[in-house]
């Protein structure tokens, strides 16, 4: 059966009530029942969710790839209840507000990082793409690079390893701390998870092997926006959008995904912790 989504005005659940003067703390209650009540709206009927089924390797409407079993895309319904469950979701509204799509198939770690970099608030740079805004942008990602580092036209070929972009990314007002994949088990992946997501000031960029779990392609960057603990899944906000939508993934196989060693380095993937300083 086909679901029709109906958008409710955020302005509806605070503006048609009276408040008594004082009433700070029923304001406040509206006001976040303003931002749920919306997302919990959109996921009903409750009956289609639970228990979460597996569903089959079909594409998914509007994209020429097949989604791999056991993956929830976010637009599922069971994805979005996923969301509206977690209590480790923080970082993904600023994420989904400076969401990126990577301007050609090897750019994902700079997409992944003009995502994060915007969102953060840290100090942006004047760009010739918004000559009149500061932003950051993927074609100016690399201004005041040392190009022994990186250079976007070797970039845009191969992409950028764990320590390559951690190195880049030194050249930001913000803080990276890499970690590398073989160093966590699955109890530790999640912890760092469970730390990190549920706040807005620092944001978890993954670098990942996509066969490993399924995904057609190989090595791929992009940002983790929520955690959710009943179906022990995270939220990949997939940066290259033409190929695979927002996907929730077991936390097993993740970490398999990215325990996995690049041909460049040699070594493991893993991701960065990015913050400001």
């Amino acid at each position: 059966m086909e679901r029709v989504f109906h958008e409710v005005p955020l302005t509806l659940f605070t503006h048609s009530i009276h408040w008594p003067n004082g009433s700070r703390l029923l304001r406040r209650a509206a006001w976040v029942a303003s931002l749920v009540l919306p997302l919990a709206l959109m996921a009903a009927p409750a009956q289609a969710l639970d228990p979460a089924p597996a569903i089959p390797s079909v594409a998914l409407q509007g994209t020429s790839l097949p989604i791999p079993n056991p993956l929830f895309p976010l637009s599922h319904p069971i994805g979005q209840q996923r969301l509206i469950e977690s209590s480790y979701r923080q970082a993904y509204f600023p994420l989904a507000t400076y969401f990126e799509t990577q301007r050609n198939q090897a750019y994902c770690s700079v997409a992944t990082s003009v995502m994060a970099l915007n969102a953060l608030g840290v100090t942006r740079p004047v760009t010739a793409l918004y000559p009149d805004y500061r932003f950051f942008t993927q074609q100016d990602f690399f201004a005041g690079v040392d190009p022994r580092i990186a250079r976007p036209e070797v970039v845009a070929r191969e992409g950028m390893t764990l320590e390559q972009l951690g190195s880049v990314l030194a050249f930001q007002p913000v803080r990276a701390e890499l970690v590398f994949a073989d160093t966590l088990n699955v109890s530790q992946l999640r912890q760092l998870l469970m730390k990190h997501l549920r706040e807005q000031d620092r944001f978890v960029l993954f670098n990942f092997n996509r066969r490993i779990i399924g995904e057609e392609g190989g090595g791929h960057w992009s940002p983790l926006a929520a955690y959710h603990e009943a179906s022990d899944s995270a939220l990949v906000m997939d940066v290259a959008r033409y190929k695979y939508p927002p996907m929730w993934m077991p936390l097993a196989d993740l970490l398999r995904s990215a325990q996995d060693h690049d041909s460049v380095s040699g070594k493991a993937r893993g991701l960065i912790v990015l913050s400001g300083r």
